[in-house]
């Protein structure tokens, strides 16, 4: 009988830990939304400088006197890949190889590709 009552205080006590634990990740920020992420507005311009190398398209950014080159994983629309267009979009790094021929920057998904005005 004493099993019996020790084992039930024992599921209760961890039924209610669990609980505990659910209820604490209800209340932390969803800081893995994929618009969140993906909200850090840029400009760059399109260039097409490492197309002898067998890359075909990347975006230059100027940010804060550095130059990042950004390489989309998913083709531009041919209204935007023209060579020096000035573009605004939405970008979040990839965590895959460069294309082959692609020796600098990085792939990215880009995302509300607009012509700057």
């Amino acid at each position: 009988m004493r099993k019996t009552i020790a084992l039930i205080i024992v599921v209760a006590l961890s039924g209610g830990a669990c609980r505990m634990g659910q209820k604490a990740t209800k209340n932390t920020p969803a800081s893995t939304d994929k618009s969140e992420q993906m909200d850090n507005k840029s400009v760059g311009k399109v260039s097409h400088q490492y197309k002898a190398t067998g890359c075909a398209t990347v975006i230059i950014i100027n940010k804060d006197g550095e130059t990042i080159t950004i390489i989309p994983k998913d083709r531009l629309d041919a209204s935007l890949d023209v060579d020096g267009l000035e573009i605004t979009f939405n970008y979040r790094p990839l965590k895959m190889p460069n294309p082959v021929g692609c020796t600098a920057g990085f792939p990215a998904e880009l995302t509300n590709i607009k012509p700057a005005k």
